[in-house]
């Protein structure tokens, strides 16, 4: 009961393709681009954003487009985060360039002791939070 059956040969497909039946037409060429902020009216409305000024609904719908920073929670607690580290870094700077030698010495051996780098943070922040080497 042996019968020849004959199977179809399987090829590799093409490099960066998923799939078979993929070819390089069903590819996307281009991505839509994701938008941080919505103007005001696309926020009422809850409709996507293009993210031009106007945007295509605003300027489709004839309404005034706005962009409000200040509605952006994520972005304002990153630029809070970031200003506080300029802070921390310019008073390190500062110390480092104004005490003696020796205090600096002292200062990177003070730091060298710690165990974790999160404990050397916490010390270089209430270090600096403490002295009084430039206030800003």
């Amino acid at each position: 009961m042996t019968e020849n059956i004959e199977f179809r040969k399987i090829l590799p497909g093409k490099a960066g393709i998923n799939g078979p039946n993929n070819s390089e037409s069903d590819v996307p060429t281009s991505k839509r681009r994701k938008i941080s902020l919505a103007c005001t009216e696309c926020q009422k409305r809850k409709t996507k954003c293009s993210g031009t000024t106007p945007c295509s609904k605003c300027a489709t719908g004839a309404s005034q487009c706005i962009y409000d920073p200040n509605s952006d929670r994520r972005r304002k607690a990153h630029v809070a985060e970031l200003t506080t580290s300029h802070i921390t870094l310019c008073r390190m700077t500062a110390k480092l360039r104004s005490d003696a030698v020796d205090d600096v010495i002292t200062f990177i051996l003070n730091i060298q002791s710690f165990s974790t780098d999160e404990e050397a943070v916490e010390y270089l922040v209430q270090e600096l939070i403490n002295s009084d080497c430039c206030a800003s």
